[in-house]
């Protein structure tokens, strides 16, 4: 990456704190984020037998099958972000106990 898109070196706890805070994505990560979340969809898609989802006509796709795809996506984000928030949890708690 280079230094330019980079503006300072956030650690995960810090990036939790300010996304949490403002509720926006910190201004350097936002060009990735749309690539970001195309690519997860795709894998989501693949992941549910839709090998080429980039290329569908989405209107052509029954409502079901485009829902599973937004819902797993949702369900994994959900689950990414309690593993988040459990991480920084368990280290805020071990700090307090040494």
């Amino acid at each position: 990456m280079s230094k330019e898109l980079i503006s300072v070196d956030l650690q995960p706890e810090d990036l939790m704190k300010i996304t949490a805070a403002t509720g926006l994505v910190p201004r350097e990560l936002v060009p990735y984020v749309k690539p970001a979340m195309e690519e997860f969809r795709n894998e989501m898609a693949a992941e549910l037998g839709l090998t080429d989802y980039a290329s569908m006509d989405k209107g052509e796709l029954p409502s079901r099958q485009n829902g599973k795809v937004g819902g797993g996506m949702t369900k994994k984000m959900v689950a990414f972000a309690e593993a988040v928030l459990a991480w920084n949890y368990k280290n805020r708690v071990l700090l307090k106990e040494s």
